[in-house]
């Protein structure tokens, strides 16, 4: 069943084009995740909620049009990156508040006990973390008892037990038949949900694949014999900066990701724009010690600080550089990794 459906959505403001002919369905019981910019993910959202007018397209709600659909507040609940709560209630207490708003007939133990807030519920809101305060919006939004739930910012700057719960709370909530579009600025975050990825920017909604494709997988198969009797390689990845190409050792690199077709490689705290395709540099750089960990990721393993398992088929790496990074790595490709670093 097609929850939302938004068909060829546009959005000018003057002669600035906002959004072009935006179109994607959501089932129930799905999970799409976007990265897109925190002001598009505002309009998006206002735009779902006819808080904002849409300048050509539609959006459907249960096959009812957006300007038709009067009960829209009885059917989406929102979670936005930073919300005005009541400070000075306690957690329960909070929750008791919207149970009755709601009409909510759903367990508020249940669900506290899912966001691992239940042995803290008689705290003040004014004292939680940052990170608590988000698993509490995800309660509150639980128990408003909506088909649909759109989510900002699910696990960013989050601390890491609340990114782990958050990651097992949403498929959860899919999982009771709840539809769940989720956005933020990490492409990471997006992809550590696990349903559908997908960024939405100038040039319009791409999907991204969070698997290796057949093709690549039997490319590398191909050149499996070569990785029998390695070689020390000299080699330079050339980088874009302004007109100007630079050469760089591959030691200083320390991951290197694909957005819209371009490979941007992380070096210190810079990035910069690379000419070569993802499998280009795979194919150069399989002798330095850099390894597929997902579809849009190369990573340097001699910079792999630790490996995080989310829940059974959700996994990213930490690096050693200063702001510990966070990539990805896919399910299918945690094995191998064993197998490399002998884990």
């Amino acid at each position: 069943m097609t929850l939302l459906n938004i068909e060829n959505l546009s959005k000018e403001c003057g002669n600035l084009r906002l959004l072009n002919d935006l179109n994607f369905t959501l089932n129930q019981g799905q999970c799409i995740g976007i990265k897109c910019s925190t002001d598009t993910s505002n309009l998006l959202f206002n735009l779902i909620l006819g808080k904002t007018n849409y300048s050509k397209g539609n959006i459907y709600i249960e096959n009812t049009s957006i300007s038709k659909c009067t009960n829209i507040k009885n059917i989406i609940a929102v979670v936005f990156s930073n919300e005005g709560m009541y400070e000075r209630l306690k957690i329960y207490d909070y929750m008791k508040f919207f149970e009755k708003i709601y009409n909510s007939k759903s367990s508020i133990k249940e669900i506290l006990i899912k966001l691992g807030l239940f042995d803290i519920s008689n705290k003040k809101i004014k004292s939680l973390t940052y990170s608590q305060k988000k698993r509490l919006s995800m309660a509150r939004a639980l128990l408003s008892n909506s088909k649909l739930i759109l989510i900002q910012e699910p696990t960013l700057n989050v601390d890491r037990e609340s990114a782990l719960i958050i990651r097992e709370f949403i498929p959860y909530i899919c999982s009771l038949g709840i539809s769940v579009l989720a956005t933020s600025v990490s492409l990471e975050d997006i992809i550590l949900l696990g349903g559908e990825t997908y960024i939405l920017d100038e040039k319009g909604l791409n999907t991204i694949e969070t698997d290796i494709s057949t093709d690549e997988t039997d490319e590398k198969s191909s050149n499996e014999a070569d990785l029998d009797f390695p070689y020390f390689k000299v080699d330079k990845i050339p980088a874009k900066i302004d007109e100007k190409i630079i050469l760089l050792n591959p030691t200083e690199i320390i991951s290197i990701e694909s957005l819209n077709g371009t490979s941007y490689l992380n070096v210190g705290e810079e990035k910069f724009p690379c000419t070569l395709t993802l499998n280009e540099l795979e194919n150069r750089l399989k002798y330095f010690g850099f390894f597929r960990c997902h579809r849009s990721y190369l990573v340097n393993l001699q910079r792999v600080r630790e490996v995080v398992t989310w829940t059974r088929n959700s996994f990213s790496l930490i690096l050693d550089d200063k702001n510990k990074t966070s990539i990805p790595l896919s399910k299918g490709r945690m094995n191998e990794l064993k197998d490399i670093l002998k884990f």
